[in-house]
């Protein structure tokens, strides 16, 4: 923690040195002011917003300029990254401690986590080129958003049309033979806005195993559109759409109990569509939102080294509504009151195919239903205090039925630039259709996973209580958030029956355990130059298998440490942002030969240090560049897996006028 509290107090200590910015410059001032869609079931403001919340927008996207996502939310406090290897390999990203399947992913309104990659996302092919702005609500949100959102929300909001038809495109190339090429059509006018977006990424990539020195490449083709017509002031209809197709290569384990190189392959297909209505009557006070959403994901694997090949297909059918009450009353103080109600149905299926083996036969076809039912009551007193309560009931007809619900304070304090804010829930996550009915053929050297009908769902209670302070005209923001979370029925996916060989999921005895600090500071030290910085510690437990004890939660560092410090030119044309991540020690499991029981190792810290810049050569014109692992730093996200080293990227972007 000293590190941010040192930097804080010398910045205090300068600021009366440092020139005045207008309220209207302050990207500190802006952000709090910023209108979330996430945070509640209604927009809000992120200062009444009563959860921790962090937002990337289009400026912080172009500032670094990186291909994926992913590696702007190394920076987001809380956020743990393991990344199998390179560019394109599987990427989870765990939640204050929580599993990687305890987040829910947004894609424009769709819900995008992965049913054959049990309900998760990866975020190893999610590219920069499209992404308007990303909504990250931290903490339980079950009760706004059902199972998934058991540890949080990540909201992914691509880019409208506006303004006058306008074309962009983007073309860069760089290190492990990797380039990319984007290209963007958009417009919009009093009555109808659409933007057409395409982007391909393609990289020879690295040999992730430590042994051999096999290449294992990447490509990724994706497409996105968004339409909109407003067909009255009262009455708008959205579409959206987007497919992606990939093709990563992997390397298999052929016994060693840590990947070889290996001719192994996985296709990818991602499918999204969603079609919404919005009426708004009554002067703006009540409001009606219809939504219907479908999304597909195709997984085939394939690697003839250790005789695998497998295909998974996944299917989500939805159809949500929601309707909203706002209003104001005075009797007493001036209050503000929102209502909401909400009804979503959501079928998914589960298609599996492979070759029949002496292990078992995995082709099989499941399905799911669940139907939920949520409210959400909001009230401002005073534009100071705002007080929110929602809960939720999940009907499902595989489980027994789950109930849960969120409270939340948020308390400013104006004279002083103070703001507290508490909140208590509760959050729930089904179990997978792989952790019930998977089956993967380990090969011959590997245990075979077989998916246990009986699990029970996972059901957790926390709470989190945080203060934000404002100095010096709100040109510094600092902020400390403490979490305490508890887990029960932990799902663990991978339990090695050593007689059978043989592996299943099984529910934990006993609870799991998340407390951490989370503190962040933003400081806009002149109109030109602008620092970020966040910590966070985090203590992950579980019980071991007999309950008997506590062992700490694999791949989850209890120390991380994110800086950024972006300058802007004064004609506004140039731009550089140095940024730094700090990733702690952290546990990893390996499954070692004969026995293949788990066996636990050790992580070493790493460093991440890069620079990126751009330069507006003409207006139509931008000239734009990065380095990463400046340092070179050797590290591993996942146990085995090797990742890139030094780097550096060279690109051009252009756009025509709006």
């Amino acid at each position: 923690m000293r590190p941010l509290f040192f930097s804080t107090l010398v910045l205090a200590a300068i600021g009366g040195a440092i020139p005045h910015v207008h309220a209207d410059d302050n990207p500190a001032r802006r952000y709090r002011e910023e209108v979330l869609v996430t945070a509640a079931r209604t927009p809000t403001s992120l200062r009444n917003a009563g959860a921790s919340v962090s937002v990337i927008t289009r400026e912080d996207i172009e500032r670094r300029n990186p291909v994926f996502l992913i590696d702007l939310l190394r920076d987001v406090p809380g956020f743990a990254v393991s990344r199998a290897g390179g560019a394109g390999k599987f990427t989870q990203l765990r939640v204050r401690g929580a599993e990687a399947n305890h987040v829910l992913v947004l894609i424009d309104g769709i819900e995008a986590n992965d049913v054959t990659r049990s309900d998760e996302f990866d975020f190893a092919h999610l590219a920069t080129d499209d992404i308007e702005r990303v909504e990250i609500v931290r903490g339980p949100q079950s009760a706004l958003w059902g199972s998934d959102a058991l540890a949080g929300v990540i909201n992914v909001i691509t880019r409208r049309g506006s303004g006058r038809p306008h074309a962009r495109a983007t073309l860069e190339y760089g290190s492990f033979g990797s380039n990319r090429l984007s290209g963007e059509v958009g417009a919009a006018s009093a009555t109808w806005d659409g933007n057409l977006a395409l982007s391909y990424v393609d990289s020879g990539g690295i040999n992730i195993s430590e042994r051999g020195d096999e290449e294992d490449g990447y490509r990724n083709g994706t497409v996105n559109t968004r339409l909109g017509w407003q067909a009255s002031p009262q009455l708008r209809f959205e579409a959206t759409g987007r497919l992606s197709d990939i093709r990563t290569a992997t390397d298999g384990d052929i016994g060693l109990g840590v990947p070889s190189d290996t001719a192994g392959e996985t296709d990818m297909l991602q499918a999204y569509a969603q079609g919404r209505a919005k009426l708004t009557t009554f002067d703006g006070h009540w409001l009606h939102e219809l939504a219907g959403t479908w999304s597909k994901t195709d997984n085939a694997d394939r690697d003839i080294a250790v005789f695998f090949e497998g295909r998974v297909v996944g299917h989500k059918h939805g159809i949500d509504y929601q309707t909203s009450l706002q209003g104001q009353t005075s009797a007493i103080v001036p209050a503000s009151h929102i209502l909401t109600f909400a009804f979503d149905y959501e079928q998914q299926r589960f298609h599996q195919r492979g070759p029949i083996t002496m292990f078992g036969n995995p082709n099989q076809e499941r399905d799911y239903h669940v139907i939920g039912y949520a409210g959400e009551y909001r009230l401002t007193l005073a534009e100071r205090t705002t007080f929110g309560l929602s809960g939720r009931w999940d009907d499902s007809d595989a489980f027994a039925d789950v109930g849960t619900y969120r409270v939340s304070l948020v308390q400013e304090f104006p004279r002083t630039g103070t703001t507290l804010s508490a909140a208590y829930a509760t959050g729930q996550k089904a179990p997978t259709f792989f952790d019930r009915f998977g089956f993967s053929f380990g090969g011959l050297f590997s245990p075979t996973f077989i998916g246990n009908a009986a699990l029970r769902p996972e059901t957790s209670r926390g709470w989190e209580i945080g203060l934000s302070q404002t100095l010096l005209d709100e040109r510094f923001v600092i902020g400390a958030t403490y979490f305490n979370e508890r887990l029960k029925d932990e799902i663990n996916g991978f339990v090695v029956d050593p007689v059978s060989f043989t592996a299943t999921a099984v529910n934990l005895a006993g609870r799991s355990r998340r407390d951490g600090v989370e503190l962040t500071g933003h400081a806009v030290l002149t109109s030109q130059l602008e620092l970020r910085s966040s910590y966070t510690w985090l203590d992950a437990t579980e019980p071991d298998r007999t309950a008997a004890a506590e062992v700490d939660e694999i791949r989850r560092p209890r120390h991380q440490l994110a800086a950024s410090l972006g300058w802007n030119s004064p004609d506004r044309r140039g731009t550089l942002d140095l940024h730094l991540t700090h990733t702690g020690e952290r546990e990893d499991d390996t499954f070692l030969p004969p026995f293949y029981a788990p066996a636990r190792v050790t992580l070493d810290p790493y460093t991440l240090l890069g620079i990126s810049g751009s330069y507006r050569v003409t207006p139509q014109m931008t000239l734009f560049g990065r380095v990463e692992n400046l340092i070179d730093d050797d590290y591993q996200d996942v146990f085995g897996f090797e990742t890139e080293g030094l780097g550096a990227w060279l690109g051009l972007r252009f756009e025509t006028p709006r």
